[in-house]
């Protein structure tokens, strides 16, 4: 049975969902190709379940009920970027797997092309309830604005 409010966002490559409450909860995503659990809880789960079920465990801590800061979620577009670039499934949760879950996966949305508002429309359908405060939602637009930037610096971009 999958672990509380689990949903894919990219089949086999972006899951998110609430915290997992059991080893049991971890065992089934590794069985379902989640090699990379990255918590955004502000303590993170414990660390006997993580290596029983055989998980990487990327730990940035956030506050309830605010918004990751920039330099949190470049940590886990990056993360994520990587993780797939290796074949390997990342999963992202918080206490309820909607506030700063929600956000986090809409800047990874925006860094594969989203607009801000079309990343969080897509998180709110797969996940009602997602990106809670007006402050998820400008973390968002500033992870775009900062993206698009640094994209544009990026060696090799026609303005650089």
């Amino acid at each position: 049975m999958p672990p509380p409010r689990f949903t894919w966002i990219i089949p086999g490559q972006l899951a998110a969902l609430a915290q997992p409450e059991a080893v049991e909860d971890l065992l089934w995503l590794r069985r379902e190709g989640v090699e990379v659990l990255i918590s955004l809880t502000e303590v993170p789960p414990p660390r006997a379940g993580i290596n029983e079920a055989g998980l990487m465990l990327v730990h940035v801590p956030v506050e309830d009920m605010t918004a990751p800061a920039l330099e949190q979620l470049e940590q886990v577009v990056e993360t994520i970027r990587r993780a797939n670039a290796a074949g390997l499934g990342v999963a992202v949760h918080c206490t309820a797997g909607l506030g700063r879950t929600g956000t986090a996966l809409a800047a990874y949305l925006v860094s594969q092309g989203y607009s801000p508002q079309d990343a969080i429309a897509t998180v709110r359908s797969l996940r009602p309830g997602s990106i809670e405060t007006a402050e998820q939602e400008r973390a968002i637009e500033e992870f775009a604005r900062h993206w698009a930037a640094r994209k544009k610096d990026a060696p090799g971009h026609p303005s650089s």
